[in-house]
């Protein structure tokens, strides 16, 4: 015992010094956070007038061209989301959203990201629908909307990977592969992988 103890000794010592430097670190993370909280919430109002709103192509909604229930009501959220400001902020935080744009936008700036969402989910049930229906090129074409806005639902990739694929157009797959590849979601490699199933699939 007596030859353990040294090594014991050394032990605890070395945790506590990780115990006392993970608190150090944490406290300075926090009175960073803090501090740029505090400078966000003082920023000057800017004007945001001219982001980068996106616009639904009037296009791409066919109203009553289909008679299906579940696409007329997909339809009139659309045509609503239409009328309303839509911003894709995904990614970024309230206090980034504060220091760049003013703390007294950030009310607007979230509303109009609630719009993005809703519009994401839209998208794909839409294009979703329109696929279990058999209109594929309509599908295809708003499910591309949604990656042109850039959305992070996955089923709007993998959706659209697979009617391509269905339609004869596997270079479009490869694209839109690269398009994901290339891009920070969190479920990139989930969506790859399916899209790689999907190629796997139609050989």
């Amino acid at each position: 015992m007596n030859l353990l103890l040294p090594y014991l000794l050394i032990l605890l010592a070395v945790f506590a010094l990780l115990r006392n430097r993970s608190h150090r670190t944490y406290k300075e993370k926090e009175e960073s956070f803090w501090e740029k909280e505090q400078r966000a919430n003082q920023t000057r109002k800017q004007d945001i007038s001219n982001l980068d709103y996106i616009q639904i192509p009037p296009e791409l909604i066919p109203d009553g061209k289909y008679a299906d229930p579940q696409l007329s009501s997909l339809e009139k959220e659309l045509a609503r989301l239409g009328n309303c400001k839509i911003l894709n902020l995904s990614g970024i935080s309230n206090t980034d959203l504060k220091l760049k744009y003013g703390a007294a936008n950030l009310t607007s700036l979230s509303e109009y990201d609630m719009n993005f969402t809703s519009l994401a989910r839209t998208i794909t049930a839409y294009g979703k629908r329109l696929a279990e229906l058999g209109h594929t090129e309509d599908a295809i074409a708003i499910l591309e909307f949604g990656v042109s806005c850039k959305t992070d639902i996955s089923t709007n990739y993998t959706l659209l990977g697979s009617l391509y694929y269905e339609n004869g157009q596997p270079e479009k797959a490869g694209l839109l592969a690269d398009t994901v590849r290339n891009s920070d979601m969190l479920l990139k490699d989930s969506i790859l992988q399916q899209l790689a199933e999907s190629s796997d699939a139609f050989r």
